[in-house]
């Protein structure tokens, strides 16, 4: 089973103004130092409010939020264990300690921030994250438009419902007049930067960039994320374009290093279907726990009983045991027809910032020798299904999860184990030398 149509990118939003400061490696050496400077995010803005309310919720209802919310992650979420082995993250500490702090919270932007904390672990184990209102509104309206396009996609329908609920687009909506001066004061500091670009300057913020790096022989394409399917037309017209100009050279790098993800289909429909004269296929499996929230989004009839799972050599059996029922998993890439459009030599510039569908691509390119992966681990996470939604009855604050464990054929964990490359950059050498290096020896 594919992927979903939309797979929202949520790790590339991490590296945006709009949430937090830590990509999926876990990175956060900028906050290492106090008296290094750090450009705002909106995630720091918002956790340093100090008051504000917009529904004024009552101790007892922030409670309850919070109860529905552990108890729907124990009976949903299948990462627990990954983020205690991960990030020293013990989800069911954490949760005590919230409910502590709750109690003696008097604003519902101190709730907010607590639940922040509850469950942030600075790089999403899990697609793991709580909206704030500019990324719910977003989403929001993301789910609303592909609904719109995939009218018989039963999970869209259910996802667009889900974020579009009454209760959540008004409660987010009067929040937005508490966070607005955080989310102005982020907003403010990038136009800024923007403004103060050339015309060159603004050209390589492109998410697509091309260039030539030894006429008729090598050529080089950077991809920043992965757009959805009705987002990505000028990228596709850009690509089709710079693949017409190169197709007779010998290498073509495409540099996924600062790619976040996005949507899978971007991948699928603009990097590897123009690029192979016949059918490319993957597979995987994806363990999920049997809890409610799952079975209102999944189609169940999909999954098979754990206990019915291969014997696999790198299976964390930990994992396994906190799951109750696996699917195969098998990613299909048909060609477009008409021959390939590149005949050369493909790689693939790689990073620990590779996640989610970045990580996809990565995965699929190395497992069926698409492409020649080059540079360091990826960021993993590459495996399983859109995040799915946690509504919280009294705020209605959302908290997104990952309802699949994705699982690489050997057993081991996409999310924790991540994609080796097959040439790997030395210390202190950029993963494009280390491509060009391992082009100049073949």
């Amino acid at each position: 089973m594919k992927k979903s149509i939309c797979i929202l990118c949520i790790s590339s939003l991490l590296c945006s103004p709009f949430t937090a400061f830590a990509g999926p490696s876990g990175n956060t050496q900028a906050s290492a130092s106090e008296t290094e400077y750090q450009p705002p995010s909106l995630r720091r803005e918002i956790r340093a409010l100090q008051k504000g309310d917009w529904i004024h919720l009552t101790t007892e209802q922030k409670l309850e939020d919070l109860d529905l919310l552990y108890q729907t992650l124990k009976e949903n979420y299948p990462y627990f264990h990954t983020l205690k082995r991960m990030r020293d993250a013990d989800l069911d500490q954490k949760y005590r300690k919230a409910r502590g702090e709750i109690r003696t919270s008097n604003t519902d932007i101190s709730f907010y921030q607590q639940l922040d904390e509850f469950i942030n672990t600075n790089d999403q184990i899990g697609h793991l994250l709580l909206h704030n209102p500019y990324w719910f509104e977003e989403t929001a309206d993301s789910y609303r438009r592909v609904a719109a396009d995939y009218p018989d996609s039963d999970r869209m329908q259910k996802l667009a419902a889900a974020y579009n609920n009454p209760k959540s687009l008004e409660n987010y909506k009067k929040m937005r007049q508490v966070t607005d001066p955080a989310y102005d004061k982020v907003m403010d500091y990038y136009a800024s930067l923007e403004s103060a670009q050339t015309d060159e300057q603004e050209s390589v913020a492109a998410n697509v960039q091309t260039r030539i790096i030894k006429e008729g022989s090598i050529a080089y394409i950077k991809i920043d994320r992965f757009l959805s399917g009705n987002e990505y037309g000028e990228d596709k017209k850009q690509l089709f374009d710079f693949y017409h100009k190169v197709r007779g050279y010998d290498h073509i790098i495409f540099d996924l290093t600062d790619n976040g993800g996005g949507s899978m289909d971007y991948f699928n429909d603009l990097i590897a279907s123009p690029n192979i004269d016949s059918a490319l296929t993957c597979n995987a499996y994806g363990l999920i726990k049997g809890g409610e929230n799952n079975r209102i989004f999944l189609d169940m009839d999909q999954y098979r009983p754990v206990s019915e799972f291969p014997d696999l050599p790198r299976t964390n059996q930990e994992d396994l045991s906190d799951t109750d029922f696996f699917h195969d998993i098998q990613y299909t890439v048909d060609p477009a027809g008409g021959g390939k459009m590149l005949s050369g030599k493909l790689w693939m510039l790689v990073s620990d910032t590779v996640f989610s569908s970045s990580e996809y691509a990565a995965m699929f390119s190395k497992a069926t020798g698409f492409m020649t992966l080059v540079g360091t681990q990826t960021g993993g996470e590459g495996i399983g299904s859109d995040p799915l939604p946690i509504i919280l009855p009294n705020s209605g604050l959302i908290v997104q999860y990952a309802p699949v464990y994705g699982v690489m054929p050997d057993g081991s964990g996409s999310q924790e184990c991540k994609t080796a490359p097959d040439i790997r950059s030395a210390d202190g050498e950029t993963a494009l030398n280390a491509c060009l290096r391992a082009i100049a020896e073949q």
